[in-house]
């Protein structure tokens, strides 16, 4: 138990410095959309470019993995609107917002500093494969779904497309994956001076990452029924990884550390954009009280988790 809590204790105590920062004005909280600025359009992407570029393309792309990890988010988004529309009678609307809760997870926040906290190698392959599921599949499939639900006419499903099109083709990270493979397939490298400037910016990716949660978290209020939030809950911290899991029985021939790395991506707490993505669909305080709950809990579910690999 001392090594899960060596791996997950790091995470949630720069989460926590973040929040008491924050929380008691060390850091302005008018400064965190900045920093999460810094973290999602240079650190981060400057990672994926660092690693990828460096990689065989043949190293990059495991369908086994890609394969599972989409399979296992669709089928979480569409049990939790099928629990929620259900059990919970609410509007399918509202149903496909807690779908996307318990579907998109914090990879690049979370995940990814877990990631470097479990292997001597951060598996930036992993890391990458599930950006490409995430961002290409899961949440164009999710935002397709709920505008959909509002009965959308047909000039309105083209504005759709080109939103998520939109969405896609401007995601940073997305073209920081594009331009490592580009690299990559045609040999190409960086000058000398640029590659150590990118390399400076990863070294504070993941910190400034979890910083940046636990600040975005000063002044969330719990609101709304107790129920639909721990619905979502547990689909995004139990469901899916549960899911993830026995899929990973038809899979025999993924290495051992791809499988805990697709689960560990499962296991964390959704995505920090969740109270924006989801606001325009009037739910923002809702996605507000369900992110903190979900986040605080991911601590404890994780650390179960991760027990079973150590």
């Amino acid at each position: 138990m001392e090594a899960v809590i060596n791996i997950t204790a790091p995470i949630f105590f720069l989460i926590f410095v973040g929040f008491i920062c924050v929380r008691y004005s060390f850091l302005p909280q008018a400064a965190i959309p900045g920093l999460s600025r810094f973290v999602l359009y240079l650190a981060l992407p400057a990672l994926i470019f660092m690693k990828l570029s460096s990689m065989e393309l043949k190293e990059v792309l495991h369908f086994d993995y890609l394969t599972v990890y989409a399979a296992s988010g669709l089928a979480t988004f569409f049990i939790t609107v099928l629990l929620s529309w259900r059990l919970l009678q609410s509007g399918l609307v509202e149903a496909g917002v807690r779908g996307v809760g318990a579907t998109m997870s914090n990879s690049a926040f979370i995940g990814f500093p877990i990631l470097l906290q479990f292997f001597d190698d951060s598996l930036t392959q992993a890391f990458v494969m599930s950006l490409m599921v995430e961002n290409i599949i899961l949440l164009p499939v999710c935002l397709i779904f709920i505008e959909t639900m509002q009965g959308k006419n047909e000039s309105n499903g083209k504005n759709l497309f080109m939103v998520v099109l939109k969405r896609i083709s401007t995601n940073p990270l997305l073209i920081a994956l594009g331009a490592g493979l580009v690299f990559s397939v045609f040999g190409l490298s960086l000058p000398s001076f640029v590659g150590k400037g990118f390399d400076l910016l990863v070294s504070a990716a993941s910190s400034v990452a979890l910083i940046v949660i636990g600040g975005s978290l000063v002044g969330v209020s719990i609101k709304g029924q107790w129920t639909p939030i721990l619905l979502v809950a547990i689909g995004k911290l139990i469901l899916f990884p549960v899911i993830v899991s026995l899929l990973l029985f038809l899979t025999p021939s993924m290495p051992n550390e791809l499988k805990t790395a697709l689960v560990i991506f499962a296991s964390v707490s959704m995505f920090s954009s969740y109270p924006i993505v989801c606001g325009e669909y009037g739910a923002r305080s809702f996605c507000a009280s369900t992110l903190l709950i979900t986040t605080v809990l991911s601590f404890f579910t994780l650390s179960v988790l991760l027990r079973f690999f150590v």
